[in-house]
């Protein structure tokens, strides 16, 4: 996948599929180990969004690590990304 932007989309809905089943845990108070279950789950879920942000959403020029995108431009080399 060459698109930056969807690439930074995907991490951002991994991050919410992380949350979603964090809130879930709310369904399951009464049992603790289904409520634990949804928590480690959750937090795995959300934390692996942010690992996946760290490693795929880069310039296609530099390499460097982007972050949130901002624009058409890379902040570190200036070159535009590719919209295809």
């Amino acid at each position: 996948m060459k698109n930056i932007y969807a690439k930074a989309w995907i991490c951002v809905g991994v991050m919410m599929l992380g949350i979603v089943v964090l809130m879930s845990s709310l369904a399951f108070l009464g049992n603790k180990i289904m409520l634990y279950i949804c928590l480690v789950l959750g937090i795995i879920t959300f934390l692996a969004g942010i690992i996946l942000n760290f490693i795929i959403v880069r310039c296609p020029h530099c390499g460097s690590h982007i972050g949130r995108v901002y624009g058409s431009r890379c902040p570190y080399c200036g070159e535009e990304y590719s919209r295809k």
